[in-house]
């Protein structure tokens, strides 16, 4: 037997936009986020173009710095009013919620890029083939410090992109 959980793009988007100040509604939004995420993880290739597209776009809006003066502002204000409503959660003692919505949104953005990864053959093409040089030279080559990896990862992404 199987249950069907629908959630709706307004809901999605209520998700990812992060603006409540209620511990019930943000228990309620972490409980979707994280459903939504087993969801993506579990059956990512099933999910209707239209709605693998608008997850996309949500993540990618998630992850990307603002560009352009009027996205620099809307940033500051969305992260000042953000500010004020946890700073009501934790006056309220509701931190529990906020610390558990976190990891649940973490966990669907994850999800979604995660998805994205496994659809674009050519980025896992550019993935196995750094394994495999990696793993090759494993006992020849020297520790990476973690800014080496995050510039070696960069420059897969950039590869398999071209």
């Amino acid at each position: 037997m199987s249950a069907t959980i629908t959630i709706s793009s307004s809901e999605i988007r209520q998700i990812f936009q992060r603006r409540t100040s209620s511990a019930s509604e943000i228990w309620e939004l972490t409980q979707k986020a994280n459903t939504l995420a087993i969801i993506i993880e579990a059956r990512w290739e099933q999910i209707p173009t239209e709605t693998r597209e608008l997850l996309k776009i949500f993540a990618y809006a998630v992850t990307e710095p603002p560009q352009g003066i009027k996205d620099i502002f809307l940033d500051f204000f969305s992260r000042l009013s953000l500010a004020f409503a946890l700073f009501l959660i934790v006056l309220k003692g509701e931190k529990n919620s906020l610390i558990a919505y976190i990891g649940a949104f973490e966990r669907l953005v994850n999800a979604i890029l995660s998805g994205i990864e496994r659809e674009d053959i050519a980025y896992q093409k550019a993935l196995s083939e750094a394994l495999e040089e990696t793993f090759t030279g494993l006992e020849t080559s020297s520790a990476m410090t973690a800014e080496e990896a995050c510039e070696r990862i960069r420059a897969i992404s950039y590869q398999a992109l071209e």
